[in-house]
């Protein structure tokens, strides 16, 4: 049965303002270009601001601008606190919660447009920068006694580009700098890449997520480490065997927990929460422990409380996010909070004080915009476990949140393939055309360690969807985040096997319930969701339409052009040259000669991570094959779609192939 978590209100309902009934606009396009986007909260350590990064589009730039905003926790309007005309943002507190430091490619006396170290005031006044790296600066940190701010920054000179020789790799440096100083201090040799770090509590160390290989290929062999502060060798910790991230140390700097888990994506955090003590050497370093084995759901953040004896954690939860309290030692987490949606989107969080008991967070549901709300944990009475006590702080859209229709959106669960429950959001159109059920677009998400959320979707695809009369399914198909270690594994070695058999089972439970017209099926994805639309029409004549986006079609030349080979080998669970037929097994390209479906390919031109040679491929094969296709490549794009007339014309583009073909 499906399960009808929360609709959307009615298309004209009362202000919750003023009393007054409000009359919804359907969604367009060009509403995407009047949206204001936050993320990065930053809680201050004192609790009483939060700062925060807003992306809003400008008339003279195609892409989003980016600057710092802040708001008190106490209750006022948000304001601006940075001015840099394109690019503001990683803004991270002082621990005594007075200065704000933040990157910015403002350009300041001559500089090139690379990102440099700034800090301004809490309460207002002129950025001043701090140092000039050559390379830029990102991923910002002070130290917890406020004597220094630890940054990245890529090593050695640009990659030549004419020639062009090789790959152009370069390593990720850890430094430190002090506020009143301008010479950076290096931390970290120049022969590794450091893609997490964490101060330890006595500020004198850093644990660090590294890899001994430059680029971005690297990070899927990363390792643990330990590093002194003040520079020197990184000594590794164990040996790992798959990605981590959200690093954070035990009050009395003893041990250290991680989330652990086998991502596609480095942006993407979710697994099971590890912990580890950290000795003064390597022999007096811990075995790692698993802390929540078994869980059904996926650990994404988490933070000590200053006791010591138990952990704050934020997971994913199939559609959802969770809050919960884990005992230091492991076990189940205690939810706090569940059906909620907190976070960016690939990665639920907070910023909590260092107390735990305030923490900022991004919020979104599907009637609500994502904005800045705090969470306050409250004491349980008469045997009642604590709970969370929530703020909205921010209104960043309100013409958008009054006026802008949304259409019902349900979580439902539906069993896959195996008879694996399978959670998927599902938004209908108000109303159906011709007097039959809706078609269907399947959206398949990317990664494919990803998971869609029973969030806001605005005037994305999604709602311009459902507004032009289709209904929309987002599966969360095995290899998914939201549903334990297990359940994301269970994708490895077997791409497009039972996941598609999973995304298949949604689309007939769809049609059995006569919510769908089963005759009109269209399937659509971008990076994993293109590689999935691109093979479920060779194994399935299921959808009448496709569009591939940013899709691998032929996992041979994919490893050989891509920056992240690493990925293939671990997804598909093969050697390319040992084994080259599981990636002719798993290529559509191998079965092109069954496809008669209509089929849109879109593709950034400059994509590292999907080179565009994956779409002139599959679309070359279709027309040769007479299958209706259409080519789209985007110049200057990488791995997405970011340019204003671009972005434009992507989903004009959808619209109009889903009209034609559904």
């Amino acid at each position: 049965m499906a399960t009808e978590v929360k609709r959307a209100r009615r298309s004209e309902r009362a202000d919750t303002r003023t009393g007054t009934k409000t009359r919804r606009v359907a969604p367009k396009v060009d509403d995407i270009f009047r949206l204001r986007m936050p993320s990065d909260v930053q809680l201050a350590p004192d609790g009483q601001r939060a700062a925060f990064v807003v992306a809003d589009w400008v008339p003279d730039q195609t892409t989003p601008r980016t600057r710092v905003w802040l708001v008190d926790t106490a209750g006022g309007e948000p304001r601006q606190v940075t001015d840099g005309p394109r690019h503001d943002a990683c803004p991270r507190w002082s621990p005594d919660s007075r200065t704000l430091a933040f990157i910015s490619d403002r350009g300041d006396e001559g500089d090139d447009k690379q990102s440099q170290l700034y800090v301004v005031a809490a309460e207002g006044g002129d950025a001043r920068r701090i140092c000039r790296v050559p390379n830029g600066v990102g991923e910002l940190a002070w130290s917890p006694d406020g004597t220094r701010i630890a940054f990245v920054a890529d090593e050695g000179p640009e990659p030549s580009k004419d020639p062009i020789v090789g790959y152009g790799d370069r390593h990720r440096r850890l430094w430190t700098v002090r506020p009143e100083s301008d010479t950076p201090v290096a931390v970290t040799p120049p022969d590794l890449t450091i893609w997490l770090y964490a101060w330890a509590p006595g500020s004198d160390r850093f644990a660090v997520f590294f890899a001994e290989k430059p680029g971005e290929n690297g990070w899927y062999r990363g390792q643990l480490g330990v590093v002194a502060a003040e520079g020197g060798a990184v000594r590794q910790m164990g040996t790992l065997d798959r990605q981590a991230a959200a690093l954070a140390w035990s009050p009395d700097g003893k041990r250290l927990t991680f989330v652990k888990g086998e991502w596609s994506d480095r942006p993407l955090v979710g697994g099971d929460l590890w912990s580890v003590t950290v000795g003064a050497d390597a022999d007096a370093d811990g075995e790692p422990r698993n802390l929540t084995p078994g869980a059904e759901v996926s650990v994404s953040w988490a933070g000590w409380f200053p006791e010591g004896d138990r952990l704050l954690v934020v997971a994913h939860d199939r559609a959802w996010s969770q809050i919960g309290v884990l005992d230091a030692e492991g076990g189940a987490i205690h939810p706090l909070a569940t059906e909620i949606v907190v976070g960016e989107a690939f990665w639920p969080q907070v910023s909590a004080t260092p107390d735990r008991r305030h923490f900022a967070a991004l919020r979104t549901d599907p009637e609500t915009p994502p904005d800045l709300w705090l969470g306050e944990l409250t004491a349980g009475h008469n045997g009642a476990r604590e709970g969370i006590s929530w703020r909205r702080l921010t209104r960043l859209n309100p013409i958008a949140e009054e006026t802008m229709e949304r259409y019902p959106t349900e979580v439902i669960r539906y069993a896959g393939a195996d008879g694996w429950p399978i959670d998927a959001v599902l938004i209908m159109p108000r109303e159906a055309k011709r007097g039959t059920p809706p078609p269907l677009v399947v959206l398949v998400h990317g990664g494919p360690s990803a998971a869609n959320r029973a969030a806001w979707f605005g005037p994305r695809e999604p709602q311009l969807y459902a507004a032009a009369g289709f209904a929309v399914l987002l599966p969360n198909f095995r290899g998914s985040l939201g549903r334990g270690v297990a359940f994301a594994d269970a994708i490895l070695g077997d791409m497009g096997g039972k996941d598609l058999e999973d995304v298949l089972c949604g689309v007939e439970h769809l049609v059995a319930a006569g919510r769908v017209d089963g005759d009109r099926v269209g399937i659509a994805g971008w990076s994993y969701g293109g590689f999935a639309s691109a093979w479920a029409i060779t194994q399935t004549t299921r959808f009448k339409a496709a569009m591939v986006g940013a899709g691998v079609t032929d996992f041979h030349s994919f490893h050989a052009e891509c920056n992240i080979p690493d990925w293939d080998r671990r997804f598909i669970a093969a050697d390319p040259y040992a084994e080259p037929e599981a990636y002719r097994a798993r290529s559509a390209i191998t079965f092109v000669e069954r496809v008669t479906t209509p089929t849109l390919i879109l593709h950034g031109e400059q994509d590292p991570c999907v080179p565009v040679n994956q779409a002139h491929a599959f679309y070359r094969a279709l027309r040769e094959r007479g299958v209706p296709a259409e080519l789209v490549v985007y110049p200057r794009e990488g791995h997405g779609v970011r340019e204003r007339d671009h972005v434009r014309d992507m989903i004009g583009r959808l619209l109009a192939w889903w009209e034609r073909w559904l």
